[in-house]
């Protein structure tokens, strides 16, 4: 649980502050990152600790989500709150879907060791699976307005290039962290990689920094000319207006026409200034004498009048003094204005009363004008005082009205940009009326500040369209450097994962030699030890024959002598024991052992393998038993040659390893198996020794082949034998107590059956046949065996013609006729299996009995000379009466 949490916690910081920085360094009006790395960590995160990454994911996504609030109360809105967890789900589904299909569908997970196959799962993880997220956020802005509708599909792309590069450097850097074991191979791929990563970024950060500075600077030029520019149309408007009052102030009776003249100049330059009027003071006694004696050209009698609730005008209503507008200019569309006493309407009647008791420019609040009252304006009031500023001497006003909607409009002309004016009435406390509202719609603030005009605070808001600044190239610039990242990283680990595959490499096959190595030295150790014991054991019997044949050259008396070869015999039987041996094992090692299977009665093979054994035993003085029920008759399907070759080599092993006490051979039989087994009272085996008992060239130590002799093959031998059967061997042993050999062989067989072949040899008599008139070619290459053999040949009274090679054979045969051949296999110039072919094909000899003699006993080999035309095969060394058997066999049908 423990570990949990802080898989939990490290996920979602490393998620949260990567979005976090990304946002606050890299992106570009808010929503344009190039590279987005939580999206990277994410997808790591799952292909790392699968759903245990699950509840860390989430929380730093929704975290990160979070952050773009304004305020943190805004987390209360449903909207805003379900807008953040929407595009969480989107970012976490978006990350599970990409280790889904990288690891069940394609079956391809990211392998820090092959370049193709993280290139190949980093496009699915990434540019695959990034449009999910993409289309659920852009669709999410554009529902909620947070961008307008013609921006969506610039967003999708800036999102889901953000989102793809991040699984292209992130994932794999993450990768790295945790899934190289040598802290060096980590350092190999992530340091270089998030250096530059941080320089582009930092550079990036620098650049967009600049831009924003410099537009900044720009818009705050932009605002301050804006800002000179409304000073400026303030004071000109008060300029004209002081200009308009002194110049009434000092002229006796100014007539239309001198107003007119005079204002209409001022009007050319101003389109802000709706009219110019001149409005005197009229105390109520003099309000007849004004009416009468006012006269204006074109235009109506005049009175002076007031408005109605329902807009008509009515004569003015009794009260201490008037304020009638006398002239205006234009005249042109303001003629309702003419008379209109500005004090019969409280908010003007307010700002004529401040500006006369404080002798100074006051203006109006905003007012419905009386020549368009869907026009609205305001009024800038100057008193008008004769010599003296003393209210005997007080004129009237001069009055500017003025369109702060034109004011606004003119503004945007005169500075040629799209900065908007919006003015408000703020000199009520706590109270913002609105003068002038530009529609802000598709506009943002980008300044407000207050300004004091005559004796009135206005609140002065600029606004400017929405316009973003072209970002592209530095964005583009960012993605080439991150793509740059992604070729490093990609280039890293593809140098990485070689460094480590030819370590790998390297270390198996350097393992490997150490292996080949140990086990050739522990061969070259064996072999060597069984090279001395096959010196031992082949040098002993000869040396032994040479003795004996010494010792019978020695004697006169021919029985002594007789007796001496004998021995001598019996010491060639060890040695052919020896070679047959490694014969059997050559076989086996090359798989060229042929088994058969025939009925064996196990009853007549172990008495006849006890009686073999017998005599060794009775020379030790050893108990030989045979534990077997013979009231049972125990058939056996198997090869009855190598069974026989097992027992007696087992026996001769506890005869040669018991110094005293008994040895018994057991057998026994159940539903499938037919089990043997071989136990003497001997020295034992211990247990280090049996585990390498029954490999080739190994006896219990070297002490015991120079003790006991032997060749550390018999039992090597003896388990494939069995194995080869079929069957098992084990072995039970103790040190000093004896051992017990047991093996099965199954009762039913699955060895091939043996052919049933006549014993034809088996009847010939040898002691009867003579081979007196037999016309005999032995072709040898060998003195010593062209002499033994015809020796041997002579005692059946056969005297053989002799060639010493192929050659010699072939040009015997074209001179005589013979009645069989002895064909020596290797010889020189021409070898016995090219001779007997001649001698089939080109002499057309087909009936000529040809025995092959070798000392190859390979099966091969008798099979090569069969081929070749020969009728019998024996080896050597030649056992003289089976060789008198197979001569009475071939020149009996003849």
């Amino acid at each position: 649980m423990k570990k949990f949490l802080l898989l939990t916690f490290s996920l979602a910081c490393a998620y949260f502050f990567t979005g976090y920085f990304s946002n606050t360094l890299l992106a570009i009006d808010g929503y344009a990152v190039a590279s987005w790395p939580p999206s990277g960590i994410a997808l790591a995160s799952f292909l790392i600790w699968g759903r245990r990454a699950l509840i860390g994911i989430i929380l730093g996504a929704l975290l990160t989500n979070l952050i773009h609030l304004d305020e943190a109360v805004d987390i209360l809105h449903l909207n805003v709150f379900l807008q953040a967890v929407c595009v969480t789900l989107a970012a976490t589904v978006q990350a599970w879907v990409g280790r889904h299909i990288i690891v069940n569908i394609i079956k391809a997970p990211l392998d820090l060791s092959s370049l193709k196959s993280s290139i190949q799962s980093l496009i699915v993880g990434g540019p695959l699976c990034c449009v999910i997220a993409a289309s659920v956020g852009t669709s999410l802005l554009v529902l909620n307005k947070v961008i307008p509708a013609h921006a969506a599909f610039d967003n999708f792309i800036a999102w889901w290039i953000g989102d793809s590069i991040g699984v292209l450097i992130f994932t794999p850097l993450v990768l790295a962290a945790f899934n190289y074991s040598e802290m060096r191979h980590r350092l190999q791929v992530i340091l270089p990689s998030l250096l530059i990563y941080t320089l582009i970024s930092i550079s990036f950060y620098g650049a967009a920094s600049v831009k924003k500075e410099k537009a900044s600077q720009k818009q705050e030029a932009k605002v301050l000319a804006m800002q000179n520019a409304i000073a400026h149309k303030v004071d000109e408007i008060t300029a004209h207006l002081g200009l308009l009052a002194t110049f009434i102030a000092s002229s006796e009776n100014v007539t239309f026409n001198e107003f007119k003249h005079f204002t209409s100049k001022q009007l050319d330059y101003t389109q802000e200034i709706v009219a110019f009027e001149w409005v005197p003071y009229v105390p109520i006694s003099n309000l007849k004498s004004f009416e009468s004696a006012f006269n204006i050209t074109n235009t109506d009698k005049f009175y002076v009048k007031e408005q109605s609730k329902d807009g008509s005008f009515l004569p003015v209503s009794e009260r201490s003094f008037y304020y009638p507008v006398a002239y205006v200019n234009p005249l042109a569309g303001n003629e309702d204005v003419i008379g209109f006493d500005l004090a019969s309407t409280s908010v003007r009647s307010t700002a004529i009363n401040k500006a006369k008791i404080l002798n100074e420019l006051v203006l109006s609040e905003q007012i419905d004008l009386v020549q368009n009252n869907t026009k609205k304006g305001t009024l800038f009031l100057q008193p008008v005082f004769g010599d003296t500023s003393i209210e005997s001497n007080f004129k009237g006003f001069a009055v500017v009205v003025v369109s702060l909607e034109k004011f606004s409009q003119s503004l945007l002309f005169d500075q040629n940009n799209l900065i908007t004016t919006s003015f408000f009435d703020i000199t009520t406390a706590n109270t913002k009326k609105p003068m002038y509202a530009a529609n802000s719609d598709s506009l943002t603030l980008i300044k407000s500040y207050q300004l004091l005009i005559g004796k009135r605070m206005w609140q002065i808001e600029l606004h400017e369209p929405v316009v973003r600044t072209s970002w592209l190239l530095y964005w583009l610039a960012q993605i080439v450097g991150m793509l740059f990242v992604w070729l490093l990283i990609s280039f890293l680990i593809s140098v990485t994962g070689t460094n480590i595959q030819i370590r790998e490499q390297v270390a198996k096959q350097t393992r490997i030699l150490r292996q080949e190595k140990q086990k050739a030295d522990e061969a070259s150790h064996i072999k060597g030890q069984f090279l001395a014991n096959m010196s031992h054991e082949v040098r002993t019997p000869i040396n032994g024959i040479k003795g004996l044949h010494y010792l019978a050259l020695q004697q006169n008396d021919w029985q002594q002598a007789r007796n001496y070869i004998e021995q001598a015999d019996g010491a060639l039987g060890v040695l052919l024991r020896v070679l047959n041996d490694v014969l059997d094992f050559s076989k086996m090692e090359a798989g060229k052992l042929d088994l058969i299977q025939e009925p064996i009665n196990v009853g007549s093979l172990v008495d006849e393998v006890i009686n073999l054994m017998q005599f060794e035993a009775d020379v030790k003085s050893l108990t030989l038993n045979l534990d077997y029920d013979r009231a049972t008759d125990l058939i056996i399907h198997t090869d009855s040659i190598r069974l026989k070759q097992v027992l007696l080599n087992l026996l001769n092993n506890a005869v040669k390893f018991t110094a005293q006490g008994c040895i018994t051979l057991k057998v026994w039989q159940s539903k499938k198996m037919t089990y043997f087994s071989v136990n003497d009272t001997g020295i034992g085996i211990n247990e280090k020794a049996q585990k390498q008992l029954f490999k080739p060239f190994s006896q219990a130590d070297s002490s015991t082949s120079r003790q006991y002799g032997g060749t550390g093959l018999g039992l090597s031998i003896c388990k494939k034998l069995v194995e080869l059967m079929g069957g098992a061997i084990d072995l039970a042993s103790y040190e000093g107590k004896g051992s017990t050999f047991t093996f099965s062989l199954p009762i039913i067989s699955a060895l091939p059956k043996a052919e049933q072949v006549d014993q034809q040899y088996n009847d010939i008599d040898v002691e009867s046949l003579s081979f007196t008139n037999c016309k005999l070619l032995l072709v040898e290459d060998n003195l010593l065996n062209q002499y033994v053999a015809n020796a041997i040949l002579k005692t059946k009274g056969c005297i053989a013609d002799i060639a010493c090679d192929g050659f010699e054979a072939i040009e015997k045969l074209t001179e005589k006729s013979y009645d069989i051949v002895l064909m020596d296999i290797q010889m020189p110039r021409m070898d016995g299996l090219q001779a007997t072919k001649v001698i089939r094909n080109e002499l057309g000899l087909v009936d000529l009995p040809i025995i092959g003699l070798s000392a190859n006993a390979h099966d091969v080999d008798v099979k090569k000379a069969l081929t070749s035309g020969m009728d019998n095969y024996m080896t050597k060394p030649i056992d003289a009466n089976t060789l008198f058997k197979i001569l009475g066999h071939y020149l009996s049908n003849r």
